[in-house]
């Protein structure tokens, strides 16, 4: 790597607290912490803060620019779609006007930028690297939420495949998600590498539930608390969560943190109100959430029938880090399945399974051993694969293939 530099182009970073923002702040400063040259090209925050940044910071060692761009709340669509636009035209015009001694590394948020941004590296013979986060547009055809024979759908799909061609290498962070990706665009095998999610060691660790000061604020010590907590996007299963509230297993606390598009389909779901059974909390920062992701007997994890392949949920990785047992309602072709099975760090229910997911819920309720075996299987396999620091050194494995 002494030949060259990384250019991170990602529109959430450090200050932002997303779940994007904090995986890609953590690989980068394991990066800098290998003595690799780091600079991030981001936009305004708009998720967790609307704290305006000055144009060039340094945090841990990664050399960051704010790139000129609006940064509206992101629950607002209208300022959302401006703040795309505003970033992405910055980021575009900047990487134009910029040397290609860097290899360039980008992903999936927003959907079209590394599109374009493929193409740029390409008429400058820039190397690029593309992490694909999440499938767009095949995801919103799987959900129905687009037709396959639209003619916007099938430009996007050839200039999205167009684009990987041109990527000097592509990482999937889901093994079903490589496996679409080689099925559906031809001539890549080379360069398609499955790299999974990751997770920061030194943030998430185990701790007794008893004396978690999450526990302690919310008077959950004498419930069996089960928690979602998260993003409830675009790809999340929530009904089956709704239902399972609905039905009212004895002694459980259901606990949600964190909100989204599918946060009302929730609490619509529910057949009361105010349910007792309920605790419903907002996204929280960073060292909270660190308390708060022990602070349960066992979690959540939830993907939509049919989108296998188009997402992996990253909340997964924390629970393991936390040693937790893990109840993943999700599709059994799917990355997250695939984990569990792998690991035996949980149990798979399929979506819109309530009976199931009663089940699983009191089955570790009646069971601590069992509860305990399991999330120990995840901490010790998040020790040996999810780590911060080993992820770290399989990207550092593939800038050297590139270079």
């Amino acid at each position: 790597m002494s030949s060259g530099r990384i250019l991170l182009i990602s529109q959430v970073f450090y200050p932002d607290e997303v779940a994007v923002a904090n995986l890609f702040t953590n690989l980068c400063s394991v990066f800098v912490k290998n003595n690799l040259d780091v600079e991030v090209w981001c936009a305004q925050p708009s998720y967790t803060t609307l704290e305006r940044q000055p144009s060039h910071n340094t945090y841990q060692g990664i050399r960051i620019k704010y790139l000129p761009s609006t940064n509206f709340h992101k629950d607002r669509l209208a300022g959302r779609i401006t703040n795309y636009l505003t970033y992405g035209l910055s980021a575009i015009f900047k990487l134009l006007l910029t040397g290609r001694e860097n290899l360039v590394v980008t992903h999936t948020a927003p959907p079209f930028l590394a599109i374009i941004i493929s193409f740029v590296c390409r008429l400058k013979r820039q190397k690029i690297l593309y992490v694909l986060l999440d499938v767009f547009p095949d995801g919103l055809v799987r959900l129905k939420k687009a037709s396959p024979k639209n003619i916007f759908i099938k430009i996007w799909q050839i200039m999205h495949f167009a684009s990987i061609r041109r990527c000097s290498k592509v990482v999937a962070i889901g093994r079903d998600m490589r496996e679409w990706l080689l099925n559906s665009c031809q001539g890549i095998s080379g360069k398609v590498h499955y790299i999974p999610v990751w997770q920061d060691d030194e943030l998430i660790s185990p701790g007794p539930f008893s004396r978690n000061p999450f526990v302690e604020k919310h008077n959950l010590k004498d419930k069996f608390v089960v928690q979602y907590s998260g993003n409830m996007g675009l790809w999340n299963e929530m009904s089956t969560f709704a239902e399972a509230v609905n039905r009212k297993p004895e002694q459980v606390m259901f606990v949600f943190i964190g909100g989204g598009m599918r946060y009302k389909e929730l609490i619509d779901a529910f057949s009361e109100p105010d349910p007792e059974n309920v605790l419903l909390i907002s996204f929280l920062p960073n060292r909270e959430y660190a308390a708060a992701v022990s602070a349960c007997h066992t979690a959540l994890v939830s993907l939509r029938s049919g989108v296998e392949g188009m997402a992996v949920p990253s909340k997964m990785i924390g629970i393991m880090a936390a040693g937790i047992p893990v109840i993943a309602v999700v599709p059994r072709e799917s990355e997250i399945a695939y984990i569990v099975s792998e690991e035996n760090c949980g149990l798979i229910v399929q979506p819109g399974d309530t009976e199931g997911l009663i089940n699983a819920i009191n089955k570790l309720k009646s069971d601590d051993a069992l509860r305990m075996r399991l999330g120990k299987n995840g901490r010790d396999a998040f020790e040996k694969k999810y780590t911060t620091r080993l992820v770290a050194g399989r990207y550092m494995e593939l800038f050297n293939d590139i270079y």
